[in-house]
């Protein structure tokens, strides 16, 4: 109704086009997309709209635009960077830390990837400088330090800001952190940002949190609240996902702030830590990060376990043979990049028997598109591929995942959530390893539940892995069979354990302040 009365209203027009992606109109959304482009005149703009163009093409599936579009998102990041514009439009100032996002999906070049985030994060830091000063006045603080005496019997108070401690990702993952802090020495508050909650934000958050707010849209109250909860260490788990978040950080409301989980680290200069762990980052990583990484013992998340539901998929379901090999791809549609479909149809090809089921979010139609383009140039017969609809709820969707022999994972942005539940259920995963943290969690979770099948460092060898599994059973069922004893001993099952060092991790981070 608005845009009949400003039908070039360029806020109007972001929300239109945001919102046709929630509901996963992608059609319409791409095409608001597009005339929000059109209708841009300032660099700021334009960037913006062709974020938001290029984050619709990739989260569909629709790959076809994708190389125009971000070869110009490259150029008008670059001249943004350079011009470092004192005047930016509100919806550009707020969102700008995330406008790099699309680039952990397109390539798995840690250098560029992160200077262009810092760099811009640096630009985003700078239009809210006037705002920390307007903080600090209100709150009579600046965190001077100089004669601060730490009381070691004075428990440590640990916020967590998020907007996804729910039935998300994050939400299911996050869990086991809160379920073993030590409440002796540890007080722990929750800032819950997101519109939705539901059983797990109440029973896994709320009743083990010993303070909960649900914060406001104005990042300076949240702000404030946080100093007048006198937090001493706010661990930010949205990232790059939530630029309320992001400003908020941006506001340094707390001594010492610290990244966990999200997509990345932020690259805010008022950030300090991002946890790690020796196998999610190479070794030269800090090299290209603000934050400094803390990398913990074995892994840098470990959870108990997942429910699991009945399974209501079956084979004959699907017209597939009791001998054949099934592959699965279990994604998002921004994480299919072409390259590797195009490595997967040539597994599925060079394995006699075999299928590959396609699962996730996206496009439905423009998936399709997507891998029947690629399976007819790889000769490989469109029978053998089968598209799943999305499952009514996790514990469902973790239960069908049983119906799979093999898992092919994504890159350059590796399944996360997905991987966890797949090694969970006991199922072989071949994974290509990257540079970036987004290509390297799969190979971490391999790494810390004692399994080296699988990991491939090039793409020959996710092509030989791929093959290897699929043609030797006893080799797959030697996988299976460390995966289910793994439950016992590893540490990505170990949440009690992984408690302890991310607490220990907390009173050195304290301590360093």
């Amino acid at each position: 109704l608005c845009l009949e009365l400003q039908p070039e209203n360029l806020a109007l027009l972001n929300e239109q086009a945001y919102f046709y992606t929630l509901i996963h109109n992608y059609r319409q959304g791409l095409k608001i997309a597009h005339q929000f482009y059109k209708n841009c005149q300032t660099l700021p703009t334009k960037l913006f709209s062709n974020y938001r163009l290029l984050y619709i093409l990739i989260v569909s599936g629709n790959w076809q635009e994708v190389e125009l579009t971000a070869n110009r998102h490259r150029k008008l990041l670059q001249e943004i960077i350079e011009q470092q514009p004192d005047e930016m439009e509100p919806i550009v100032k707020t969102a700008l830390v995330s406008l790099t996002l699309p680039w952990l999906y397109l390539q798995d070049n840690i250098a560029e990837n992160r200077w262009f985030q810092n760099q811009i994060s640096l630009l985003f830091q700078k239009e809210y400088s006037n705002q920390i000063l307007t903080l600090d006045r209100q709150s009579n603080s600046n965190f001077d330090n100089s004669s601060l005496v730490i009381d070691p019997n004075k428990p440590l108070r640990i916020g967590y800001i998020a907007h996804t401690l729910r039935k998300h990702s994050v939400g299911w993952l996050a869990r086991w952190l809160l379920h073993y802090h030590n409440r002796e020495k540890f007080q722990t508050a929750i800032y819950l940002g997101g519109e939705f909650e539901d059983e797990i934000t109440e029973i896994w958050y709320k009743q083990k949190a010993d303070l909960v707010r649900n914060i406001q849209r104005d990042p300076l109250s949240i702000a404030q609240q946080i100093r007048e909860d006198e937090i001493d260490i706010l661990v930010d788990l949205d990232s790059l996902t939530r630029n309320i978040t992001c400003l908020v950080m941006a506001l340094k409301p707390a001594p010492v702030q610290v990244t966990w989980l999200g997509l990345d680290a932020s690259g805010l200069p008022t950030v300090d830590y991002f946890i790690a762990d020796p196998y999610v980052l190479p070794e030269n990583a800090q090299d290209h990060y603000t934050e400094k990484l803390w990398r913990l013992p074995n892994t840098y998340l470990a959870v108990d376990g997942f429910e699991i539901g009945i399974p209501t998929l079956r084979r004959d379901d699907l017209g597939i043979p009791d001998d054949a090999v099934i592959y699965l791809s279990s994604h998002g549609g921004c994480k299919r990049h072409p390259a590797t479909i195009r490595l997967q149809m040539r597994i599925i090809k060079e394995v006699a028997n075999s299928y590959l089921l396609i699962k996730g979010i996206g496009d439905e139609n423009s998936v399709k598109q997507l891998f029947s383009k690629l399976a007819k140039e790889e000769g490989v017969d469109l029978e053998r591929l089968k598209f799943l609809p999305k499952d009514p709820n996790e514990y469902m969707h973790r239960a069908n995942l049983q119906i799979a022999d093999i898992a092919l994972d994504t890159y350059p942005y590796n399944g996360a959530t997905t991987t966890l539940e797949l090694l969970w259920m006991g199922i072989p995963l071949v994974t290509r390893v990257g540079e970036q943290f987004a290509a390297r969690n799969s190979y971490t979770f391999l790494r810390n539940v004692g399994v080296e099948e699988g990991i491939a460092w090039t793409e020959e060898e996710y092509l030989d892995w791929g093959i290897r599994l699929g043609k030797d059973k006893a080799l797959r069922e030697e996988v299976a069979w460390k995966l289910q004893k793994s439950k016992q001993t590893a540490p990505l099952w170990n949440g009690k354990q992984f408690a302890l060092e991310m607490e220990q991790a907390y009173q050195r981070m304290w301590s360093n302040y």
